[in-house]
């Protein structure tokens, strides 16, 4: 019984083993660089990003540039106020949506429904 017990334990390890993780082609994917500006008025700071008044409040924007050497990465930042607690959700959230923009550039519609994927990254609104 000791033996099958050794034998299972051994055989369960084997089940452990990743295989090792394959890094995307840096050249291919120069990836993306994120800076975040805490702000506390999201609305004066995007509305002057955007060079536009907006009708509804803001409650975060991300602007965005590709860069200027070929495959280099994407730069985009980010402006949101700072969570106040950890449970600041609508705050986590924006952040979260913001940094969507980010990586798939403008991935909604200006009632926030959803783009297609093959549309969605393009330069900024």
């Amino acid at each position: 019984m000791r033996v099958l017990a050794c034998a299972l334990a051994a055989l369960s390890l084997v089940g452990c083993g990743a295989a090792p993780v394959v890094q995307a082609d840096p050249a291919a994917n120069p990836g993306v660089i994120v800076v975040w500006e805490r702000v506390a008025d999201v609305q004066a700071v995007c509305e002057g990003q955007s060079h536009r008044k907006e009708f509804f409040k803001i409650l975060g924007c991300a602007r965005w540039k590709d860069s200027t050497t070929p495959g280099g990465p994407r730069v985009c930042t980010i402006y949101a106020p700072e969570p106040r607690i950890e449970t600041d959700m609508q705050r986590f959230a924006t952040l979260g949506h913001e940094l969507m923009h980010c990586f798939d550039g403008n991935w909604h519609d200006a009632y926030g429904g959803m783009k297609p994927k093959s549309t969605a990254v393009s330069r900024n609104p």
